[in-house]
């Protein structure tokens, strides 16, 4: 009996550290990726809390890097849309090439893959770390 209330522990605490291990580092990420990406503003501020943190900035030295770090996520964002029109871009020349190669009843159930896609697509866009 003694033996299986230790092999019953053992899986128990094996089971619970996979649960810990799998829950907590998502729920951190989320939590992290909602502070950070969500609010423009409150993203600007924690990287100005973490630079003045490790190099030690004075505060003249904080106010010359908020210009430097607004101009910095301004051309961060031109980036990103820019990068998602380019994708778009090579998205629509491969369908419409593959259109081609296809009879109509193929081309329709192409056209059906391409809504999944986009729908999809369109989810992740939403999400506040992919913007």
């Amino acid at each position: 009996m003694k033996k299986w209330r230790l092999v019953g522990g053992v899986i128990l605490v094996f089971a619970l550290g996979v649960l810990v291990g799998s829950v907590v580092p998502q729920v951190y990420h989320r939590y992290w990726v909602e502070r950070f990406w969500k609010d423009p503003a409150a993203r600007k501020t924690a990287l100005l809390e973490k630079l003045t943190k490790e190099l030690n900035l004075s505060e003249i030295q904080q106010k010359e890097f908020i210009p430097i770090i607004e101009e910095t996520d301004q051309k961060l964002e031109v980036v990103r849309q820019s990068r998602r029109a380019d994708i778009k871009r090579v998205l629509d020349d491969s369908f419409s090439r593959m259109k081609e190669k296809l009879n109509p009843v193929q081309q329709q159930m192409l056209e059906e893959l391409r809504a999944k896609h986009e729908h999809r697509f369109g989810k992740w866009k939403s999400r506040p770390h992919l913007r």
